[in-house]
């Protein structure tokens, strides 16, 4: 396993095999999480086509890329090593997790701080004491809301290790966390009900995605009966993904969708990613290598990248085409560009963006 697979993990790969059919899928899960970061701001006016897309895609692009994380928490047997030295644990995955947020959760706060003066920057406070404060705080207003990720799957990872302490089954925690985020998500809906999901500390987020997390380990904990099922029947399976998405997209309910898009797109766009010719993708490759620093870097190369084409032209009706590709050069490609050119070159940097 490479190094992004055993930075998801928070540790060693343990002597387990190399998932190569895990990284295309990270580099599947991390393109569609830029994709979706284009457009952060008012939409472009006249591409009512991204914004469909875009919706359909925050319906199961994170249930996905954390069922992975978790898939690879439980295959590098990270319970069993936590196990054996909590406290050693909870050091490493916060200098692994909570380092990064913060540094580059801080970067990201600077810049836009810095850019505002010059170019156009979307999602920033008037001051960056308000924005500083929002990365831990009133997270739904972070400046930085695009690296919550990294904090939620710190979260996730300690949470875990102690609830299967308590009980070993992650079928146990997937089924009562499921639930769980599905009955405070139709709490929303309840005129006049008083808001239980505080986005604090992004517990709203841990909520509603800690059930994908042990999804992942049910998934190893029946490995080769699961590959087996989405080797065989994958064709059904995006049957079934293709249909529950399109049917939430008319129901129109977001965040009742994300548990059956969520579910259902698992099986399908992991199997995808077993395919053959997938795998010879060596695009999907670089990217599920790059995955992390990818995740931490790209809103900073899309916000340049916007910020510098607005000096030019607005992304309105057909010019937002010519955005679309340069934006996702700049999300995708920058931050590899970084990683390879600059980070290489700083021992600690590049070690906590592997």
């Amino acid at each position: 396993m490479n190094s992004a697979d055993a930075a998801a993990s928070g540790g060693s790969t343990g002597g387990r095999d190399y998932l190569h059919d895990v990284t295309i899928a990270k580099g599947l899960a991390i393109f569609l999480v830029v994709f979706g970061h284009i457009v952060t701001g008012p939409p472009p006016q006249g591409n009512e086509w991204y914004n469909v897309i875009r919706t359909a895609l925050y319906a199961f692009h994170m249930p996905f890329f954390i069922y992975l994380s978790g898939y690879i928490f439980f295959y590098t047997d990270s319970p069993g090593r936590a196990r054996a030295n909590f406290g050693a644990f909870v050091v490493r995955r916060a200098e692994r997790l909570l380092v990064p947020f913060l540094l580059f959760g801080l970067l990201i706060i600077a810049g836009k701080h810095a850019a505002r003066h010059f170019i156009h920057v979307d999602n920033v406070a008037e001051n960056a004491v308000t924005d500083i404060f929002n990365l831990f705080w009133f997270t739904e207003n972070s400046a930085a809301k695009s690296v919550w990720y990294v904090f939620v799957l710190f979260e996730i990872t300690i949470f875990a290790i102690l609830a299967l302490r308590i009980v070993r089954s992650p079928l146990f925690w997937m089924l009562l966390a499921l639930p769980l985020s599905w009955i405070l998500i139709i709490w929303m809906y309840i005129p006049g009900a008083p808001h239980l999901m505080t986005p604090v500390l992004y517990l709203d987020r841990f909520v509603l995605y800690v059930g994908y997390f042990f999804a992942g380990g049910v998934a190893i904990a029946h490995r080769e009966k699961w590959v087996a099922m989405i080797d065989r029947h994958l064709w059904w399976f995006w049957a079934l993904f293709i249909v529950t998405l399109v049917a939430t997209r008319i129901a129109g309910i977001f965040m009742l969708s994300l548990i059956a898009c969520g579910l259902t797109s698992m099986p399908a766009l992991h199997g995808l990613c077993r395919r053959v010719w997938m795998q010879r993708s060596r695009l999907l490759e670089i990217l599920g290598k790059y995955s992390f620093s990818i995740y931490l870097l790209n809103t900073i190369g899309i916000g340049l990248a916007k910020g510098i084409l607005f000096q030019f032209m607005s992304w309105n009706g057909p010019r937002f085409l010519v955005f679309l590709p340069v934006l996702l050069a700049g999300g995708l490609i920058g931050p590899v560009l970084v990683k390879t050119q600059i980070f290489r070159r700083v021992r600690y940097l590049d070690k906590i963006t592997d």
